[in-house]
């Protein structure tokens, strides 16, 4: 078992006119998946610019359980896993669906304190060009994350990249990069945003990053989320 941790995440919009059906469908789909050995816990959330956009977050426990999670088309895919792919392309009103499989490369473990805590999630997503990727990588890593941790209001950081796996050819659809900001709570957000209220230190730092980060960088996404279920398995087979 490698030593880095696994995330799948997924990411879909809803149309409003779907919504009642959409989310009492996840609310089974979540329950369901963690019956499945591999699976170790799963945590949704809901926009907080765009209340009809949803992410889901999976812990997986090793490289090994991917063709049984996650290989539509292989002969070891979990009879629940194939069920609920079903279900879920028959879906109505879905749209901008995006799936992908993280390890992690660098920050605090998933496990402390983000699985232990309520608190929204800013999610950075990004595709970065091949000639500057290993100077963004440092620079993201060296540069940008310590001094977002240094602006009031974030709590933890955790950077992650796509796993290439024969495993995942159906299922990676989603940017390469991917960042994961705790925040003490809704009411700070203000301050970590664009605008007015923003905190000087998180002014600075997103300039540096227009500068230094986004000219490289393609597929952008940068929003706040808010916990809307969790779910856990931690004895998990």
């Amino acid at each position: 078992m490698q030593s880095r941790a696994l995330l799948l995440m997924v990411r879909v919009t809803c149309a409003p006119e779907h919504l009642e059906a959409f989310n009492l469908w996840y609310n089974s789909h979540l329950p369901n998946l963690l019956r499945i050995p591999g699976y170790l816990w799963a945590q949704r959330y809901v926009g907080l610019d765009d209340d009809n956009r949803f992410t889901a977050l999976y812990g997986v426990r090793s490289q090994d359980d991917l063709p049984v999670l996650l290989q539509r088309d292989g002969p070891d895919l979990h009879p629940v896993a194939a069920k609920e792919f079903a279900v879920w392309q028959g879906l109505q009103g879905l749209s901008d669906r995006l799936s992908n499989v993280y390890e992690q490369i660098s920050g605090a473990p998933l496990r402390e304190p983000l699985l232990l805590s309520d608190r929204p999630l800013s999610i950075v997503t990004a595709d970065v060009d091949p000639a500057h990727e290993a100077q963004w990588d440092r620079w993201y890593t060296e540069s940008h994350v310590p001094n977002l941790l240094k602006v009031p209001g974030y709590v933890m950081a955790g950077r992650f990249r796509a796993l290439d796996h024969p495993a995942l050819a159906r299922v990676n659809t989603g940017p390469k990069y991917l960042a994961l900001y705790e925040c003490e709570g809704e009411e700070v957000l203000p301050s970590l945003r664009r605008g007015e209220k923003q905190h000087p230190e998180a002014r600075a730092e997103l300039e540096r990053w227009q500068t230094t980060g986004l000219p490289h960088v393609s597929n952008f996404g940068w929003g706040f989320h808010r916990l809307i279920s969790k779910h856990f398995k931690w004895m998990a087979g």
